[in-house]
């Protein structure tokens, strides 16, 4: 039994109009579809394209029985669904809210009919109209908005590259020469493996196949023409019909240019999207701390306006926000309360992030500060921190039968000196997430009473200490070839390029000379027996250009 584009098996063969044929078949599981192919001509094609995208998003909203639609050359058509409900009617009169979604994709609500199952209501058929008069037909899919796409990689007005492209082309037009016969063939082929064939060699071999060939040109510094990569892959099975996405490579420089927008102000993903719709990627992204919205470009590498090869990276400083802002306190033990909340005030503490509690020290003066919660010379983000005091006082503090106070945040000193008369033991942490001093005691402030076991863990947070790691390598003069490469910016005319290397001592030498254009690579390799780092200087037409290069 034939098949249809491969993967259907075709029941029957019903003409709708000039160009458009219905087939009445079933998937591989034996399930009945309709498909509905249009023979278009190439004014058609971006209507068709815009009508695919708006079946496809109502199939993902489950508004459509849509199998699939497919647009590429030689095969367009639309798989319904041949599903049964309960009647079939337009979809103004079927619903109300399927007719507006259908309009606001861009379809015609006119033109659908509406299967009425126990799912609700679903476009179960809406042509494209191909082969009826322009006038009889409501507005269509031409409607439809078109999304922003990313640029094509296309090829420029080079000898070359205009070669591969016309060679491609024709070898497209003789496939679909091949029309219905290649569709309906019911054998299984496979992506052959390119080897050392040419992108025109590997083309002919595949039309021979009955495959269609996608190409996609990529600037390579591999052979011009030379086979990088197939999809689906080499050795996979494939019914006639099928395309072939084959990447092959074309000289640097020789891809279309595209302008690099500007995208200062926007936020990361805008300048994402706007960069795609340009052919353009996005390329490293740091993030720093600066008086600017969180997620805001603040910088870009490639100047906006500039002419650069489609798929080149553009990188970007992005903002984190405004830092936090951070204070730190001086060492508060031994002064009064209110010198410490004075110094704590001039530090940025609001009054409501002091915290002052009260203990009885033997030959303490009362209201002289005995501890604090916040190590001193620290830095602290300021918006969260509180300042917890221990304030040699009275009556407020519980007698020392009734506990220990709370130690938590002292110093083990300050802790211990507090803790008298209980049998204190100490245990240590080493944790650089925990604040310095008391973290855990066994007693809760309040509870037990002296002579009791009072466990203390303390925190000692370990302080990196840098160990220089300094290797030293000692060339001797030996003879070696020393790199150099730069990419010269696409649009500059015919230029005399100059290249010079500088020694540390200062010696230039002029080690090669060449004409190039924009686009082209100034590279090479300086034979030497200089044995330390050499710089070397590249000119345009004797002006400098694009930086120097040092090389260890």
């Amino acid at each position: 039994m034939p098949l249809l584009d491969g993967k259907y098996e075709i029941l029957a063969e019903h003409p709708l109009a000039t160009g458009v044929v219905r087939f009445d078949a079933t998937t591989a599981e034996g399930h009945p579809v309709r498909v509905v192919w249009y023979e278009l001509a190439p004014e058609d094609e971006p209507a068709f394209e815009r009508y695919r995208r708006a079946l496809r998003r109502l199939a993902h909203e489950d508004l459509a029985d849509v199998l699939e639609v497919v647009s590429r050359p030689g095969a367009r058509y639309v798989a319904w669904r041949d599903e049964r409900g309960d009647g079939d009617a337009p979809a103004q009169a079927a619903d109300a809210r399927l007719a507006a979604r259908l309009s606001a994709v861009g379809l015609a609500p006119g033109r659908a009919r509406v299967r009425l199952g126990a799912d609700g209501p679903r476009v179960s058929d809406l042509p494209f109209g191909v082969g009826v008069a322009p006038e009889k037909l409501p507005p269509g899919p031409s409607t439809l908005p078109e999304a922003r796409r990313r640029g094509l990689r296309a090829l420029s007005d080079t000898t070359l590259s205009w070669a591969i492209a016309a060679a491609l082309t024709l070898l497209a037009l003789t496939l679909w020469g091949g029309g219905f016969l290649l569709r309906t063939n019911d054998l299984l082929v496979t992506v052959p493996d390119p080897g050392d064939l040419s992108v025109q060699a590997l083309a002919e071999r595949m039309v021979a196949l009955g495959l269609q060939l996608e190409p996609v040109p990529l600037a390579s510094d591999a052979p011009a023409g030379s086979v990088l990569a197939l999809d689906p892959a080499p050795g996979t099975p494939l019914r006639p019909g099928r395309g072939v996405r084959v990447s092959y490579a074309v000289p640097p420089g020789q891809l279309a240019p595209a302008t690099v927008p500007p995208v200062l102000g926007l936020r990361a993903e805008e300048a994402s999207e706007l960069l795609a719709s340009v052919g353009l990627d996005v390329g490293r992204v740091a993030r720093v701390h600066e008086a600017a919205p969180v997620g805001v470009v603040l910088s870009q590498s490639l100047a906006a306006g500039a002419t650069v090869g489609i798929g080149s990276e553009v990188d970007m400083v992005v903002s984190l926000g405004p830092p936090p802002e951070t204070t730190f306190l001086p060492d508060l033990v031994g002064l009064t309360e209110a010198d410490a909340r004075a110094l704590a005030g001039v530090a940025g503490l609001a009054s409501d992030q002091i915290v002052v509690e009260r203990v009885d020290v033997v030959g303490a003066a009362p209201g002289t500060v005995m501890g604090q919660s916040l190590a001193p010379h620290r830095r602290v983000h300021l918006v969260d921190a509180v300042l917890r005091l221990l304030v040699a006082g009275s009556a407020s503090t519980p007698a020392r039968d009734q506990g220990p106070p709370n130690l938590a945040g002292l110093a083990e000193v300050d802790a211990r000196a507090l803790a008298a008369g209980y049998d204190v033991r100490v245990s240590y942490l080493e944790d650089s997430n925990l604040p310095d001093g008391v973290v855990w005691q066994s007693l809760r402030p309040g509870t037990g009473s002296a002579g009791d076991a009072l466990e203390l863990v303390v925190n000692v947070r370990p302080l990196p200490i840098p160990v220089p790691q300094v290797e030293a390598i000692v060339r001797r003069p030996q003879l070696r070839d020393v790199p150099y490469v730069w990419i010269v910016e696409p649009g500059i005319p015919i230029q005399t390029a100059r290249v010079t290397a500088v020694t540390l001592e200062g010696v230039r030498t002029l080690v090669h000379t060449e004409r190039v254009r924009g686009g082209e690579r100034v590279e090479g390799h300086w034979r030497t027996t200089y044995p330390g780092p050499v710089r070397f200087e590249l000119t345009l037409n004797d002006q400098p250009y694009g930086g120097d290069l040092l090389v260890p």
